[in-house]
């Protein structure tokens, strides 16, 4: 009825203001209609917005009201300065590149990344994730892809990284996000490993292969293995190298600070090329999350930060994030093995790839209860083959597998008010291959390996790691390789803890109101007078030689402390770190250069050792002045360095050898007594300087002249050096006629952060290789020339600081 009436009421108001017309006085008289005013149209509403303020060299400070409307202005941000450098791994990591890179691609590679990075793997990696870790992601991608709609393919970057008009620049999504993600978190386990991932190829002639081996080619087998020592060994096992990527960090309490607070001091050593670098920004969600710091390419917030209470910072680990597992193949069917006395199936997984010629290829890879099936060939020949002589193949247990559950370790560690809160954010096991250091506003300092390591306490290798192939493959790589046919040999699981890896309580860990600190050696040194003993070989080892580099990291932290080194000041402040750091102090030449220098001296005729008398007096007499750091303005460190790549690893070089009570100040002393020595030390020095002058490097040339870096056609110099003797790394190889100018890694994005009364943390940060891959960016070498002088950015984590340092902003939205 009221619908009848609602549809009636509209013509009886026609005739009524007609008849008022008919009435009224003059048309004239009145006045003329209006128009009525006009709509605008609502606007639309916003899937993502986010403010950017840019501040100097380069610090985009991104500030939302949402995580997904972050994660967009985050990669906004990013691909302005990086777009080509992250697309390349997108191809990568959607095993793509033999297709698109050519030669420059790996078609082995590929097929690991579509083993890992499958469409249902991604979908059990967003389950997995937290609602706010997969809208940070999602918008970090639908903020690169616009960078590339705004932008358009044909003025991309041109150079070494650039990719302006290449077929495979496309725009990013979600999956492609997550399967960069993932392969990042694979670094330390499918990622150098694929190869034998690749090579494990069941055999084409099951008869032949299946015959009993010959005790004549068993006792071959044996012999290779005990003729192999184990730096050979050790070399086949293709880890990441702690030179390329490593890190140094202190976590410094408030009784070694001298001040209230904690002091954090971070310097990770990473690539200076591809996607493992990291990137500058302040990501501010108000009231909910507010941190600066650096995040590796494709990672949409900060993995080593700050916000106004907390800092951390990490170190690669010498956790294995792995396990083999060693299985009884059925002597009747190679694709058979036993689990007690049952047998067990593999199941065959066939994936596809592109390969250079445009062809699509397939590779069939066989996977077990434990993982997939990998052929350790590559390590020594006798290890290898499908069976082994020893009737077994391995399955590669990969413990980082579909990890992606450090996200919310980094969300929650920038939330944090205290380290308490940083502990309990570790406690879901999501660190992939790092160290933790950590400290805060209250004076608490911290070291801890909290992170995703295979639950293999020290009973279960002492009873199931057996037989000639698994014992000698954990001595020395460390690898612990279990009887995956016994029943009774599987990987344990700690409450709380993601399943067949160690929980919180079984991981080391120091909290201290002194200092805890790292250099890539194990947890068991992380502060001298707080040893921590009794953890799994999976972790690291306990009681054995340090390197120098940690060595030195040890040192600078106790005459800081005794006050009995070269800086102003008490404490272990702030500035004291950062000048620790610039100092780059060669630990090798404090330990031994006045005796080299006394040995060269001592040379009557160098002609014996092929050199000439006048070079060698001059070398002496450099190496004689030469202040034994690594500074642009240092003279000697060249000849020094050219002489650690001949000796450091020669046998009995030390007078007084290792103590594991002193793991800091032992080894010392060049072991002058062993004539042998000597003459190799003098033959070394000699060989070292006749390189240096066939190259045309002068002697007495100042080390910023000798390590540099080019951009844009200018020389840059560097200062640090080798991660074999200083703690400021720069990891250069050597250019014929130009010196150390190829730099594969090193010192990245580095800061020290403290804290007074006030909210604004007092930090400093650089970030060595600078913030852009673009040429044409002015981002593209601004901070390096800082870096080179030694300088720092002053952190503007605050607004007031930041407003000071602007130099553009933009809302990016859609």
């Amino acid at each position: 009825m009221n619908h009848l009436l609602g549809r009636i009421r509209l013509p009886l108001v026609s005739i009524l203001s007609a008849f008022l017309i008919a009435c009224s006085s003059d048309s004239s008289d009145r006045p003329a209609p209006v128009d009525p005013p006009p709509v605008d149209p609502p606007e639309p509403e916003l899937t993502y917005q986010a403010e950017v303020i840019w501040t100097e060299y380069g610090i985009p400070h991104i500030t939302a009201d949402d995580w997904g409307s972050l994660g967009y202005g985050a990669g906004y941000a990013f691909a302005e300065q990086n777009f080509c450098s992250y697309m390349r791994e997108v191809v990568r990591a959607n095993g793509e590149s033999a297709e698109y890179f050519g030669d420059d691609g790996n078609l082995e590679f590929d097929f690991v990344m579509r083993l890992y990075n499958t469409d249902e793997a991604i979908e059990r990696v967003k389950e997995q994730m937290s609602e706010r870790g997969v809208s940070l992601f999602e918008g970090y991608a639908a903020g690169i892809s616009r960078y590339l709609e705004d932008t358009g393919v044909d003025n991309l970057a041109e150079g070494d990284e650039g990719c302006r008009g290449e077929a495979w620049v496309r725009p990013v999504t979600l999956d492609d996000a997550l399967r960069s993600g993932h392969k990042t978190i694979l670094r330390a386990s499918a990622d150098p490993f694929y190869r034998e991932l690749v090579n494990a190829v069941p055999p084409a002639d099951t008869v032949a292969a299946l015959t009993p081996m010959s005790d004549q080619m068993r006792q071959v087998a044996m012999a290779q293995i005990a003729a192999t020592s184990p730096e050979e060994l050790l070399a086949g096992f293709n880890f990441p190298a702690t030179d390329v990527l490593g890190s140094n960090a202190y976590g410094i309490g408030r009784d070694a600070s001298g001040i209230d607070s904690g002091v954090l001091f971070g310097n990770p050593h990473f690539p200076w090329q591809g996607v493992n670098r990291f990137f500058m920004a302040h990501y501010t969600i108000p009231g909910e999350y507010d941190v600066m710091g650096a995040g590796l390419f494709g990672i949409p917030l900060a993995n080593i930060g700050f916000n106004k209470d907390t800092a951390w910072s990490h170190t690669v680990s010498t956790a294995r994030r792995f396990t083999l597992h060693e299985l009884e193949i059925n002597p009747e069917n190679p694709l058979q093995y036993f689990f007690g006395e049952e047998l067990v199936d593999l199941t065959p997984l066939t994936v596809s790839a592109v390969d250079g010629d445009g062809e699509t290829v397939e590779h069939t890879f066989y996977q077990s209860q434990f993982g997939t099936i990998a052929d350790l060939s590559n390590q020594l020949e006798a290890f290898g083959g499908w069976p082994t002589f020893n009737g077994t193949i391995f399955a590669f247990n990969d413990a980082n597998k579909e990890n992606l559950r450090g996200l919310e370790n980094w969300i929650n560690f920038g939330q944090a008010e205290s380290l308490d809160d940083i502990l309990e954010a570790t406690k879901t096991i999501g660190i992939p291959w790092v160290n933790t250091i950590a400290a805060d506003r209250n004076g608490d300092g911290f070291y801890g390996d909290i992170s995703a390591v295979p639950n293999a306490p020290q009973q279960l290798i002492d009873s199931c790691v057996r037989g000639p192939i698994a014992v000698p493959v954990l001595v020395v790589a460390r690898i612990v390789t279990l009887d995956g046919s016994d029943p009774d040999c599987q990987l344990g699981n700690d409450e709380g803890a993601p399943p067949n890896l160690l929980g919180y309580d079984s991981l080391p860990k120091l909290r201290t109101t002194e200092y805890g600190a790292n250099a890539n050696d194990s947890y068991w040194l992380p502060n001298p007078r707080n040893l921590l003993t009794g953890f799994t070989p999976a972790i690291g080892p306990e009681e054995y030689q340090q390197s120098l580099r940690t060595r030195l990291t040890f040192v600078q932290a106790e005459q800081r402390l005794a006050g009995e080194d070269d800086l102003e000041g008490e404490g272990f402040t702030n500035q004291q770190a950062r000048d620790i750091f610039t100092s780059a102090r060669n630990y090798a030449a404090e330990l031994i250069n006045e005796d080299v220098v006394a040995l060269c001296d001592s040379v009557d005729d160098w002609s014996v050792y092929s050199a000439a008398d006048a070079s060698m007096i001059e070398a002496c007499e450099i190496l004689g002045a030469w202040d034994t750091r690594h500074t642009i303005d240092s003279v000697g460190g060249h000849i020094f360095y050219e002489l650690w790549r001949r000796v450091g690893r020669l046998g009995n070089l030390w007078a007084v050898p290792f103590d594991a009570t002193d793991p800091v100040n032992t080894p010392n002393t060049l072991n002058v007594s062993d004539l042998a020595l000597v003459e190799a030390v003098r033959q070394a020095l000699a060989d070292s300087v006749v390189f240096l002058e066939e190259n045309n490097i002068a002697l007495d040339a100042p080390w910023g002249e000798v390590q540099f870096i080019e951009r844009s056609g200018e020389r840059i110099p560097l200062p640090g050096g080798s991660g074999s003797m200083l703690f400021n790394v720069i990891s250069a190889g050597f250019v014929e006629g130009e010196g150390y100018s190829d730099v594969r890694a090193g010192n990245s994005y580095i800061h020290a952060v403290s804290w007074d009364e006030t909210d604004c943390p007092d930090a400093n940060a650089i970030l060595t290789y600078s913030q852009s891959t673009d040429p044409a960016s002015p981002h593209y070498a601004d901070a390096t020339e800082l870096y080179s002088n030694s300088g720092w950015i002053d952190m503007p984590f605050c607004e007031a600081d930041r407003d000071e340092q602007e130099i553009r902003r933009l809302t990016v939205e859609e």
